[in-house]
């Protein structure tokens, strides 16, 4: 040992930076560096994120699963879809080669659709887009049937589609697909064959001038039709000018037939059908605005805090849907997915989820209980995208509730608000597939989650400071975004 530091001193004196590493080792081997390392150490480790959300997910599972099937079985109709049309384009491709391979191929394509649909046709929406498929198929069918008599396809023989669809297909589709016709003809100077055309089209334009379409696919279709019809009559005019007239006499001759080209009668009954369903319709989007109007005054009383009005008009909602708009919705099951329709029963679940918010499922809390109804939880049977319409919007009525919470300096009741609308953008996230419409109020409800983060920041830098006001940059920020 004494030869260790007669070395030690001799390598000191003749090199001062050796002396220097001697001594620092000799500190980090004391008892007093191993202590001070430990405290260093335990202080540069990150603690765990902030628990804004401190106990269970909402839990919608049951929602996510009804939502995967829904889709599924949406995805199998587009499939079924494409396979009709691909069968109703080989038809007609057949159609103007071979009458015998024609009439196979009709065959093939109307057994494929029945297997797709039922035979005779309900009021249920379609899925997918399998009502063009059968639009296009009531247009097929009924230009064989000019093709075979030279009128028009009844209704009575397309039982397995709609009246709409119907319409869309062998009257307004037909008439297109008799303007090609027409100028096929007429490049033979088949001037017969463009005249019966022509004047199936005319009848078809007077059977549809009875009826009162609205804005939507039938309205721009029946547009269509009287360019059709332009069309046939200028071919018949140029052949007329070249000489070519029917059976060589008179240019403009319209042909006589004893009996009329359209069912008249059959037309008629489905115009007051579709008249009927108009004033359903009519009758429905009035009584909607009084059931959704009760349900934003309802969400107000609330914020009022005013229980008694707020159940009352709550009631007043349920009561106009279940006695005066399912009904309706029950006869002609289509408004059953309009806008006004779903927007009530949004409108009702945001009102309803936020009343058991606050108040708990029987009612009887006075402070907020912070409870979420599910989906079944409901006396009114809605959709999932319904729900979760409603659903997102409560995140907007818990939002205004922590503004007031905050003002009255309630750190706790910010908390909730905070959590719930967590929980809430969680179980949606983890949901594998929204519903259309739902993403778009995704990034609503994130920003509602990041000013409650501020918020319950700001709250802690007034407490921490004595109960003075501190302006920060979040405090700005969120100024800004609610601007």
């Amino acid at each position: 040992m004494t030869w260790c530091r007669l070395v030690s001193s001799r390598i000191t004196n003749r090199y001062p930076i050796a002396s220097i590493a001697t001594s620092t080792f000799a500190l980090m081997s004391s008892p007093q560096f191993a202590r001070a390392a430990a405290a260093m150490s335990s202080t540069s480790i990150p603690s765990r994120p902030f628990p804004y959300q401190k106990g269970a997910v909402l839990e919608l599972s049951d929602l996510a699963d009804t939502i995967s099937a829904a889709e599924d079985q949406r995805q199998e109709a587009y499939e079924t879809s494409r396979k009709i049309q691909q069968s109703q384009v080989q038809a007609l491709m057949t159609l103007e080669l071979d009458e015998a391979a024609s009439k196979e191929a009709e065959v093939k394509l109307q057994e494929l659709v029945l297997s797709s649909v039922a035979a005779t046709a309900d009021r249920n929406p379609r899925e997918a887009n399998l009502s063009y498929r059968l639009e296009e198929f009531c247009c097929f069918k009924a230009f064989n049937c000019f093709l075979e008599t030279g009128r028009l396809l009844p209704p009575s023989r397309c039982e397995f589609a709609t009246d709409e669809e119907y319409l869309a297909g062998a009257c307004m589709g037909l008439a297109q697909d008799l303007q090609r016709y027409g100028m096929g003809r007429a490049t033979v100077r088949d001037v017969n064959s463009v005249t019966i055309a022509r004047d199936l089209v005319s009848d078809i334009m007077d059977e549809l001038l009875q009826f009162d379409f609205r804005n939507g696919p039938l309205r721009r279709k029946y547009d269509g039709t009287k360019y059709a019809l332009k069309t046939l009559e200028t071919l018949l005019y140029e052949l007329s000018v070249t000489g070519s007239t029917v059976n060589g006499d008179e240019p403009d001759a319209k042909r006589i037939c004893l009996e009329p080209l359209v069912p008249k009668d059959e037309l008629e009954a489905l115009r007051k059908r579709m008249e009927h369903r108009d004033e359903l319709r009519e009758t429905l989007i009035k009584k909607c605005r009084d059931g959704q109007k009760a349900a934003k005054q309802s969400i107000f009383a609330l914020h009022r805090g005013d229980r008694q009005k707020a159940t009352q008009l709550l009631n007043q909602c349920e009561m106009c849907i279940t006695n005066d708009l399912l009904p309706i919705t029950q006869e002609e099951p289509p408004l059953r997915s309009s806008g006004s329709f779903t927007s009530v029963l949004e409108e009702y679940a945001e009102a309803k989820l936020f009343h058991v918010w606050l108040y708990g499922k029987v009612d009887d809390q006075e402070a907020p209980a912070g409870e979420i109804l599910a989906p079944n939880d409901f006396s009114i049977e809605i959709k999932p995208e319904e729900y979760l319409g409603g659903l997102c919007d409560l995140t907007g009525e818990v939002g205004r509730y922590a503004v007031q919470r905050g003002t009255a300096r309630d750190t706790d009741g910010v908390k909730l608000c905070l959590k719930t609308n967590g929980s809430i953008q969680s179980a949606l996230q983890m949901i594998g597939r929204l519903p259309v419409g739902i993403n778009k109020k995704m990034d609503q409800l994130r920003r509602s989650v990041e000013k409650l983060e501020r918020m319950l920041y700001e709250m802690s830098l007034t407490e921490a400071a004595g109960g003075r006001a501190m302006a920060t940059g979040a405090a700005e920020s969120a100024t800004m975004d609610e601007s």
